[in-house]
């Protein structure tokens, strides 16, 4: 090789090496995208036409510049009362460029009163890509320790009623935390361990529960809070929702289909177990509201025949940053 190709062979080796660094970098990637606003009321950038794909009338991907959203419709069957019952089941996997595109919203656009409103006009008034219920912190006002898009908005965890919960904590950087049985001491507590020194603040708090998985494990659904004090029917079968994440910036939300007369679905600790096969390695997966509450929104549709359904407070939803 003659000193001219070498020079051209090393110019050709050094380009390709700083496009490699360019594209695999995680810092440039994000401070390219349009960071959405924290204000609750407003909501994502509208969707492309062009970057839904369907399967008949179902949704099952998105994608953009700033997300990638895929749905995957399936069924499992299981033995309920003595009877072999067949479940539909959903999950939806989510892939977001910023962590300001996971967002919350509320019912009538207030934190206030006890108002509720269909998870679809909500997620279709926020331009959601997917969207799912949330806790009842509306309904259930004098409990629990909430903040909602890095505001609080209440700190209610020694409330009268003796309720606590295994709280889902989602830091700043959309990354997720669970303090069992929380308490104001023991969340600021764990704030100030693990957020605080990391410049970490706290975005979102739900307060309903438990944690169906941590760290790729599955939980023992008869330690949980929720279990101790008897709520959300844990050891019934029903209709089920939870939010896990996957890795950074990345998510999903399983639903499994059931009854709101707890003659079909899934107890808690078969959730748990059904999740775990669905997203292996799970950082985390948080039960939510479940029974005539769940809600399961893709592009403005529910994709799931909640049998019962009932309006909600509040959802929890990804959206478009694409300009």
């Amino acid at each position: 090789m003659n000193k001219m190709n070498a020079l051209r062979w090393a110019a050709a080796i050094l380009m390709l090496i700083c496009l490699a660094l360019t594209v695999s970098s995680p810092s440039m990637a994000e401070d390219a995208v349009k960071k959405l606003p924290l204000d609750f009321t407003q909501g994502g950038m509208e969707t492309k036409e062009s970057g839904w794909t369907y399967e008949g009338k179902l949704p099952v991907a998105y994608h953009d510049s700033t997300i990638d959203m895929t749905v995957e419709q399936g069924s499992t069957t299981l033995t309920v009362k003595r009877r072999s019952v067949t479940h539909e089941t959903f999950v939806v996997r989510i892939r977001i460029a910023d962590v300001s595109q996971l967002r919350t919203a509320v019912s009538k656009d207030t934190y206030t009163g006890r108002g509720q409103a269909k998870a679809e006009s909500m997620a279709a008034s926020k331009n959601a890509v997917a969207a799912m219920n949330g806790d009842f912190f509306k309904y259930e006002y004098d409990v629990g320790y909430v903040v909602r898009q890095g505001e609080l908005l209440r700190d209610a965890t020694g409330n009268r009623r003796g309720r606590i919960f295994d709280m889902l904590l989602i830091d700043s950087e959309g990354d997720f935390h669970v303090i069992p049985s929380a308490t104001t001491e023991s969340i600021d507590a764990y704030v100030a361990e693990h957020l605080t020194p990391n410049g970490l603040t706290v975005l979102d708090t739900f307060n309903l529960g438990p944690a169906l998985i941590l760290n790729g494990e599955v939980q023992d659904m008869a330690e949980t809070a929720a279990a101790r004090q008897s709520m959300y029917q844990w050891k019934y079968p029903q209709q089920r929702i939870c939010i896990v994440q996957t890795g950074h910036l990345e998510y999903a939300i399983v639903e499994v289909y059931g009854k709101t007369d707890s003659s079909a679905g899934m107890t808690l600790q078969e959730f748990a177990e059904f999740v775990a096969l669905q997203c292996p390695g799970a950082l985390v997966a948080y039960n939510l509201d479940g029974g005539g509450s769940t809600n399961l929104i893709v592009d403005g549709k529910r994709i799931c025949k909640t049998p019962g359904i009932r309006e909600i407070t509040d959802i929890i939803y990804f959206a478009s940053a694409e300009e």
